[in-house]
């Protein structure tokens, strides 16, 4: 089983501002929950995959979106007063 965390970044138009992050990662099967003394320990594994899949997607569309910054915060725009922000 898998599961997919896709991250998008839009403009207040809901166009793209930067390209969509996605991370996929392997999740537990159903059929690993085979009963309640093995919950908390599939379930644990589950959170943990889950969890370190979000952080990277974070990450990801941070750098992407940092990188979207700085092509648009040039040197000639330095001395100016930024009015959308």
């Amino acid at each position: 089983m898998k599961m997919r965390i896709t991250v998008n970044i839009e403009n207040d138009d809901n166009t793209e501002a930067v390209e969509s992050t996605a991370i996929e990662l392997g999740i537990p099967n159903f059929d690993a929950f085979t009963g309640p003394d093995t919950f908390g320990e599939i379930f644990d594994r589950y959170e943990r995959k889950a969890l370190e899949a979000r952080n990277d997607a974070m990450e990801a569309a941070t750098e992407k979106y940092l990188s979207e910054l700085a092509k648009k915060n040039t040197v000639g725009d330095r001395g100016r007063e930024r009015e959308n922000y």
